[in-house]
This record gives structure tokens, sequence and C-alpha cells, in this order.
């Protein structure tokens, strides 16, 4: 069963992140039960929280850690966009070395004009690859709906205890190290590039640069990629020594390696060399760009659920990116360098460009 979402519901957001604004109105706002003996109202996210039995006080020893995401609808595929939404709640949990995800909440958010048949029919079809995606982790999933007064959002909430002793600081990259990166990017071209195909004012953008074939090969190797948990990454780690790392998504590779290095409590900066990117998007992006320099070969492309971005010693990543293929069936790739200098990220003028296949 396959609902078109973007169309069906006129939206001109598809795979962007949902504004600060936007999320704070959403958890923060009153929740719609209300309280007994005229008690404070909960917000929605206090009452998820209660509703999902999870404290934010440590617990024998170990830090409670919640993650939330919102996105706009960016495929037609409800049931791989909740196993889309999930893997990208969790991320941000995995850059901390976090492998293990008790509890998730599906989010489902619609606007007043879809139809309760729709909203049945979504709510079910994505609770079922959120929840499939959810056991690959050992979590316990429950699940919410609420009303949103503007358009289809959907989201994620998760969350884990974790020992405070097994935590990977972020602050740690020293010069001489590398940066490793664990999902190719593009997937944003992708979905762009896919979309084309039903327009055919911007089909006209792309139809010099590559075929249809092309981009639904490069489609589904995004939906792919999305769908992909960075556990495996987190797991790994431990093992190799990782001085810090930041999972790639909502913004640019170069925006996530920029803030990973106003982290670090040496002053290094991070220099990317080489950019591995989903197959065909190089020249997807060159026809959405229309012949010019594409954000995605400056690094500001947009990723949805996108890999880890590690620093780690070279010996240790290059351990890491062996392992990580032989067991994991999926590449990672030492994409450049730490260096002594200001805390910024930069990639190189003649960067290297990886075209990655499944």
């Amino acid at each position: 069963m396959a609902f078109h979402l973007n169309p069906s519901l006129g939206l001109s957001l598809s795979g962007c992140k949902v504004p600060e604004s936007v999320v704070a109105e959403l958890l923060h706002g009153p929740a719609s039960t209300t309280t007994p003996g005229g008690q404070r109202q909960e917000t929605e996210l206090e009452e998820m929280l209660r509703r999902m039995e999870i404290s934010k006080k440590p617990r024998g020893g170990k830090d409670q850690n919640l993650a939330i995401e919102f996105r706009y609808p960016m495929i037609d595929n409800p049931y791989v966009l909740g196993k889309i939404i999930f893997a990208e709640a969790v991320g941000s949990l995995c850059a901390k070395g976090i492998t293990d995800c008790e509890k998730t909440m599906m989010l489902f958010c619609r606007p007043p004009d879809m139809s309760k048949a729709m909203v049945s029919g979504l709510f079910s079809i994505m609770s079922d690859g959120f929840r499939e995606s959810c056991m690959h982790t050992d979590g316990v999933q429950t699940w919410a709906s609420y009303k949103s007064n503007s358009t289809f959002i959907v989201g994620a909430l998760a969350s884990a205890y974790w020992p405070q002793h097994l935590y990977l600081a972020r602050d740690n990259a020293l010069d001489g190290d590398v940066l490793v990166l664990t999902k190719a990017l593009g997937t944003q071209v992708a979905i762009d590039a896919y979309e084309s195909i039903y327009d055919l004012n911007r089909w006209d953008l792309y139809t010099s640069f590559l075929s249809k074939d092309d981009v639904r090969v490069a489609y589904r190797q995004a939906l792919h990629s999305m769908c992909l948990i960075n556990r495996k990454a987190a797991n790994l780690m431990h093992v190799h020594n990782a001085h810090g790392a930041m999972a790639v998504s909502g913004l640019g590779i170069l925006h996530h390696a920029n803030e990973l290095a106003l982290l670090q409590k040496e002053p290094v900066s991070f220099v990317i060399d080489t950019l591995p990117v989903i197959k065909h998007t190089v020249a997807a992006a060159k026809g959405a760009a229309g012949g010019g320099v594409s954000p995605l070969l400056q690094g500001l492309s947009p990723e949805t659920s996108g890999g880890l971005l590690i620093c780690m010693p070279r010996d240790d990543a290059v351990a890491f990116c062996k392992f990580f293929d032989e067991y994991g069936g999926s590449p990672a790739w030492i994409i450049g360098t730490v260096q002594s200098g200001p805390k910024k990220a930069s990639i190189i003028k003649n960067v290297k460009i990886i075209e990655v296949s499944n």
C-alpha cells in the first residue's frame, strides 16, 4: 500500500528539518489532556515522558539521554518513512557511543484537513516501519499522535540510560587524527531528482546530465542509506579509540564538521579532502544547479539520517573502516585530517569525489 504524501498534502518543504520555533511549539505547548486538582498543565513533552515512564534523573550510575527529531515528510512511502525517522532520531545517541535505546516513540503531527482514513492508514504503515527498526536496538516502543495546526510532520523520540564511563567524549580530537564518514552523501539530492521525474518543468534541468533510470538508482540507494542505523559505527567507536563524533543530518557535512571542530579542547581544524557521494548524485546536483557549482560538492547539501563523522587516530581509522565494511556490508571512508589551527572546518579546492554504489 502506498500513499503519495507530498503532492497530496501540498508540501513545499519536503525533507527539511522542522524549524526550532515549530518544534518548541509542538513540545512545550500545553498537552491536550487535563490535570486533576488544578495542577499545573503539563507540556506535550512532559506528558509523553510520563506516558513512557521516562525520568530525567540518573538511575543506577546511568544518565538519561533523550533525542528528538522532527521532519517534514521527504518521501512518499510511509513504511520506509517510519524506518528513516527512527534512524534519524537515534543517530545523535549513536554519536555519543550509545548503542542501546530503551524506549522510543513515533511522533505523528497531522494537518487539520487530513482525513481520518488517511491518518489511520499512514499511522499504521509508518508504525510498522518504525517498529521494525526499533527491534534492532532492543527498544521498547510506544506510540503517540497529536495534531498540528499547519502541516504534516513526522518525528521520533528516543530514550536511553547509559553508563557514565561508557560515553564517548566529543572534544578529544588531536593534531594528526583523521576524519571518518560512515555513510555516503547526497540523500537530499537524490530525493529532489527523483521528485523531478514527475514534474516536466523541473526534469528539464536534469536531462543533459543523467537519465531517469540513473535517478531511480540513486533514489533507491538513498532510501537504503537513510534506513541504516548508526549503531554499528557506535559499537566500533568504542573499540577504535574515537576522539569525537557527530551525526551528519539536517544540514550539510561542512556545517556539522564546523560544529564538531568548535567543540574541541585543542586548537584544531578539520580539513576535508574526500567526499563519498551516492552514485549519480554529482550529475544530479549539477543539473539542479543549472550546470554550476553544486552545494553537494561544497559540503552544503542537506542530509537526512546521515552517517557519523568521527575523529580518530589514523591506524584506528584504517582498522575501523576495514571492520565496518567486512562485518556490516557497507563501507566507511577516511575523508580528511585533523590539523593544528583555528577551530573550523574546510573542504579543499580539488576535493576527491568517490561515487558509491550499492
